[in-house]
């Protein structure tokens, strides 16, 4: 699979301020963008590449996954064990086994450490298996039951993308791994296995602005108080159906890794329920390549 060379933030101080000022603030921590280094930061450079999943990544895949449902009732062992047994379907993100030792001591990173999963459950073909029925109310009921006609009808075959990292790695990284699942996917389909989808649902991180003062109310306005957590996400958005959106403020969430806590008094932390076709998904990632140029 692919490597990514990436700059990653990290900080030598934990006492540093991880408050966000301002929303141009949030967006450059969220893409991993460069950005102006305080005493007590610095950039490494990072090799990343992408590997197949295998049952040492359970925690790490695991920890990914509760980043995104956070507290929702739902079996996130069984789901990354569902990840790990489909192998064949998917990516981790993990350092290269190449990199500086030094780098990894710096950041209090493993070479084995998880960094990103992007994948896609069946919810169709696993629809009795017990984590994968809580999946499915989890969605139903954060969409006001408008997936349930999708559900009921026997000839939809609905995936769940999954697509998490870390929070301070660039979002350049999801286009090589978000190919490599769709091939993946046809290979798959050709070979039989049950990934002949009609339909792909994403559950989007992202953040909405609560400031009340001029400016805000102006790119409210305009839709720029949202700030998407993986920017690639974006476009998906723009293409496909929007079925539901809520905060998680209440479930207190951190990002992990990042340098900012989803509680921030001026962003409330929301999930956004994303529908797209199967037959949408090259132009999705057509879009994805020419947002993140």
């Amino acid at each position: 699979m692919a490597n990514f060379n990436s700059k990653r933030p990290i900080e030598e101080d934990s006492s540093s301020d991880s408050s966000v000022e301002d929303e141009d603030d949030l967006q450059d921590e969220e893409m991993g963008e460069d950005e102006e280094i305080g005493e007590n930061d610095k950039e490494i450079q990072v090799e990343f590449a992408g590997q197949s999943p295998i049952a040492e990544d359970y925690h790490g895949i695991k920890s990914l996954l509760y980043q995104l449902f956070l507290k929702a009732h739902i079996n996130l062992g069984g789901l990354t064990e569902l990840i790990i047994q489909q192998n064949y379907i998917g990516s981790i993100l993990q350092q290269c086994g190449d990199s500086d030792d030094t780098d990894s001591e710096e950041d209090g990173s493993s070479q084995d450490e998880v960094f990103g999963v992007t994948s896609v459950i069946n919810l169709s073909h696993h629809k009795d298996v017990e984590c994968v029925k809580e999946v499915r109310k989890y969605l139903l009921e954060k969409t006001k039951k408008k997936l349930a006609e999708l559900f009921n009808s026997s000839s939809n075959k609905i995936g769940l993308l999954l697509n998490e990292r870390f929070i301070n790695i660039p979002p350049q990284v999801s286009v090589p791994l978000l190919e490599n699942l769709c091939k993946e996917i046809a290979e798959a389909k050709e070979a039989g296995k049950p990934f002949d989808f009609t339909h792909f649902i994403l559950i989007s991180k992202l953040h909405e602005s609560t400031r009340k003062d001029p400016e805000s109310k102006k790119k409210k306005a305009k839709g720029a108080d949202i700030l998407f957590v993986n920017a690639e996400e974006e476009p998906i958005s723009e293409v496909g159906q929007v079925l539901g959106e809520f905060s998680v403020r209440s479930e207190s969430d951190s990002a992990v890794s990042g340098t900012w806590d989803e509680d921030d008094e001026q962003f409330d932390p929301k999930r956004r329920i994303v529908l797209i076709t199967a037959a949408q998904l090259p132009d999705v990632l057509i879009k994805i390549k020419e947002f993140l140029e």
